[in-house]
């Protein structure tokens, strides 16, 4: 899975009549367009985003921003028909602002059209083809579509547009004379949550709602005499104090964090984690010592890496007090 399009939903249409697909994901909408040639109303806080709602709005001209550091919230301000303020808020309390000037088609950071915000192709340029295109789609231009959803979330389609053309020549280079009936679409939803205090990141409740999948399959499993077998001769007789661990780490677990495995290590125990921000790891750690008697507990050497859809994984070595 390519990082930028952690959390979109794509939807792939092959155009024999120039139409574009509609098929937003349905948890997102409905949505709250504009009227005519006016721009939706997009101010408000929302959580952070991944993808275009977040580099072509939320960062886009915000100095000093940090497109990895822990976003608590970010707010857009004014009047989107005359120009929209940005304001970034990390949880570390660091603030960043930015502006968005409105234009057209061919200048500015955005315009409207038919009730949504636009961002042309000039800003998106070939930013994201890589993660679309394959031996039989190239894309040639794309654009960038935004609008409220009545959840108070913003909801961004990025479309890709892809057809044969007559080439030709120019100075300022030409991507050629478009053959009609030969257009071709591929959209990528994504959306930013309207903020709330309460809650915390989207990513996490997805995290969180995936590892209580994970215990619940293993619950079920564990109980199944064949699993039991299996495991007996995997891992051999049962090893209370791993147990204790794996349940101790259970207990430590910060929200958007999964415990991938538990296992003896050199006198002690490796508690494999996937998590989003490194704070989750220390937080992790703190919270663990909380849980019981511990002699030693650190983050093991040579194991932090990078999954291919941009979460954390490492290895926290604890030994217990004797």
């Amino acid at each position: 899975m390519i990082p930028v399009f952690a959390a979109m939903v794509v939807a792939v249409v092959a155009s024999a009549c120039n139409r574009t697909s509609q098929t937003m994901p349905r948890e997102y909408g409905p949505l709250v367009l504009g009227s005519a040639e006016s721009c939706p109303v997009v101010s408000g806080r929302y959580f952070e985003s991944e993808g275009p709602i977040n580099d072509l709005l939320f960062l886009a001209n915000v100095l000093g921003a940090a497109p990895d550091a822990d976003r608590a919230w970010v707010e857009l301000a004014g009047v989107a028909d005359t120009g929209v303020a940005v304001t970034v808020v990390y949880r570390d309390s660091t603030v960043r602002y930015g502006s968005l000037r409105k234009g057209n088609q061919w200048s500015g950071d955005y315009f409207c059209e038919d009730g949504w915000l636009k961002v042309g192709d000039h800003r998106i340029r070939g930013r994201w083809d890589r993660d679309i295109t394959d031996a039989d789609f190239q894309p040639r231009r794309r654009a960038f579509w935004l609008a409220p959803n009545a959840d108070g979330g913003l909801v961004g389609r990025l479309q890709f547009i892809a057809f044969k053309a007559i080439d030709s020549w120019c100075p300022s280079g030409c991507e050629g004379i478009p053959i009609p009936g030969t257009f071709e679409y591929k959209d990528a939803w994504s959306l930013a949550e309207r903020y709330d205090p309460d809650l915390p990141p989207p990513v996490a409740r997805k995290r969180e709602a995936e590892r209580q999948r994970v215990l619940a399959d293993f619950e079920r499993a564990r109980r199944d005499p064949v699993y039991q077998e299996e495991q007996l001769l995997e891992n051999g007789p049962p090893d209370p104090e791993r147990d204790s661990v794996q349940k101790r780490a259970l207990r430590a677990v910060v929200e958007g964090m999964l415990i991938k495995g538990v296992g003896r290590s050199q006198g002690g125990f490796n508690i494999s984690l996937e998590f989003d921000e490194l704070w989750q790891l220390e937080q992790f750690m703190t919270r663990f010592q909380g849980t019981g008697p511990v002699e030693e507990i650190t983050v093991a050497p040579h194991y932090r890496a990078r999954t291919t859809d941009g979460h954390w994984t490492d290895v926290v070595w604890v030994r217990l007090t004797p």
